[in-house]
């Protein structure tokens, strides 16, 4: 056969197995179908959000911060349970509770609404979901359940929460398990790289209508769901929280960990401010019962 003939096969089968590989990529990449329950009345779906103004000018504190001060709480029908596929992974909890589908899924980057596991960590992660409702050791059950602290950015969609704004410095204070958060916003740096926190540790800084938050220092003994959103103490959150009407705010949570993640990935929340007079709380507490009746002996 003719060089020319075999270079030019050989080209075309190069050029076979590339496009293959890339449809299967963006098969596998392909944004998660819509939800079969009805969403809740109200409802901002993460995925497909509306429309911001951009002429919107938020009223501004004395000290001329972009005013968010307020209750408010996440509005896209997320829940801990599960923020990769609620509907299907807590159908078991939901038919013998009798409670709503939530369907809010917030991973919004990359497309599929999935955590971006190395593949090692997807295995594990595999392990722990697998665990997760009648785990054999204690360390294989949710953090949260078992009264320890929920981390960022989880703690964004578990419950609402309270923003106070002072000169130098923002305050969040949560009706869930009566975690609260310091963010200096005077240009401070971060306390030494050695020490780990459960909440990180939070530095801020204003970018036009948009708090933008580093959270650094984190441990590795925080979940980002019940079913096993693992990560290491490599675990690095950039938080945007950005007013985008009176009663909206848009929170984005770039995460990156590069010993679990394939690569940073991005969830979205939309809060909406609540019209309450105060902020009752929602106590958790270290001992509780759920190692207990999930049939977990702490060894």
């Amino acid at each position: 056969m003719p060089r020319f003939f075999v270079r030019t096969l050989t080209v075309l089968a190069l050029t076979a197995t590339l496009v293959s590989a890339a449809v299967e990529r963006l098969s596998a990449q392909q944004a998660p179908p819509p939800p079969k329950a009805a969403p809740p009345p109200g409802w901002i779906d993460p995925r497909n959000p509306p429309k911001e103004d951009p002429t919107f000018k938020p009223a501004r504190t004395p000290d001329g911060q972009p005013n968010i001060a307020g209750q408010w709480a996440q509005a896209s029908d997320i829940i801990t349970y599960s923020i990769e596929d609620p509907e299907l992974e807590r159908a078991e909890h939901t038919a013998i509770s009798g409670q709503r589908p939530m369907v809010g899924r917030p991973i919004v980057d990359p497309i599929d609404g999935k955590i971006p596991y190395q593949p090692w960590a997807a295995k594990y992660a595999a392990f722990l979901h697998e665990e997760h409702r009648k785990p054999s050791k204690i360390e294989y059950l949710d953090p949260v359940s078992r009264g320890l602290q929920e981390g960022i950015p989880r703690i964004n969609y578990q419950g609402t929460f309270q923003i106070h704004q002072f000169p130098g410095m923002v305050l969040l204070t949560y009706d869930y398990h009566h975690t609260y958060r310091v963010i200096p916003i005077d240009g401070r740096p971060h306390v030494g790289k050695d020490i780990k926190l459960w909440m990180g540790d939070s530095r801020g800084r204003w970018e036009g209508n948009t708090l933008v938050v580093d959270v650094s220092n984190n441990n590795d003994q925080t979940w980002l769901q019940i079913v096993g959103g693992f990560h290491s103490d490599a675990f690095h959150v950039v938080e945007r929280w950005t007013l985008a009407a009176p009663d909206h705010i848009v929170y984005l949570a770039t995460i990156d960990d590069s010993k679990v993640y394939s690569r940073p990935w991005t969830l979205r929340v939309d809060m909406r401010r609540q019209k309450v007079e105060e902020q009752w709380e929602n106590a958790v507490w270290e001992g509780n019962k759920t190692p207990t009746v999930t049939g977990v002996v702490d060894k």
